[in-house]
């Protein structure tokens, strides 16, 4: 890609409903960072500029970040997310992964609590991605390992435990096994912050006596506040 066709890029986004400062994008296609921006806008649906989200995200793979710097890690972490759910979306599955695992390296490669990316989430990407590969049972095991580690960890809300038996509770759905779904959905919403408006919801939704236990876990979902917006401790 051109400094010309990244500017008329550019240039698009901030037209659109976006409409992102342009500072976001200063340093050009010199960036590694306006880069990785850039390309998250041009990903967004209303957008649909995919191929060139694609291309932006795969100039960032190599990029050398400061690892001392939690803002970069965090921004490299989640562009190389970005571009697996791309390419999940593409069916290349094998790049997917090679991917979300660049980027759960990345994140994990320090301490810093981040601001808007999740470690347990980023291991949920990879787990549902090997689901999809055929490969459940090691994706089963590597669940269990996470949540072996973290469960005893004097901290109150952990994603990994969150994401890891919300995996378990998806799973126990599609082999239709609606109480061992509802206890891991119960112990999945047990590691994140509730907020009491959510409450009558969640209950509503857990309260279903029949059997479709991937219905449930929707109505669950949809009551359960969005967890981008709540704190977490790790």
């Amino acid at each position: 890609m051109t400094q010309n066709e990244f500017h008329k890029l550019v240039h698009l986004v901030m037209d659109s409903k976006a409409h992102p400062p342009e500072n976001l994008f200063a340093g050009g296609m010199d960036s590694w960072r306006a880069r990785a921006r850039l390309a998250h806008f041009l990903a967004m649906d209303e957008i649909d500029k995919k191929d060139e989200a694609s291309e932006l995200f795969h100039s960032v793979v190599e990029a050398d970040y400061n690892e001392e710097n939690s803002e970069e890690v965090e921004e490299y972490a989640f562009a190389l997310q970005k571009l697996s759910a791309l390419e999940k979306e593409q069916g290349k599955f094998d790049e997917a992964l090679s991917h979300i695992n660049q980027s759960i390296e990345a994140a994990e490669g320090t301490d810093f609590l981040y601001k808007y990316i999740l470690r347990g989430e980023l291991w949920a990407d990879r787990w549902n991605l090997m689901h999809k590969m055929n490969l459940t049972a090691d994706a089963e095991k590597e669940v269990d390992e996470r949540i072996e580690a973290y469960k005893d960890i004097p901290i109150e809300h952990n994603s990994y435990l969150y994401y890891g038996y919300r995996f378990k509770a998806q799973l126990a759905a599609t082999r239709g096994v609606t109480l061992v779904a509802k206890d891991y959905m119960h112990m999945a919403i047990h590691a994140m912050e509730i907020p009491e408006k959510y409450q009558a919801g969640l209950e509503k939704a857990f309260a279903a006596t029949h059997d479709n236990a991937a219905w449930i876990l929707t109505e669950v979902d949809k009551a359960t506040p969005n967890p981008d917006m709540l704190h977490w401790d790790i």
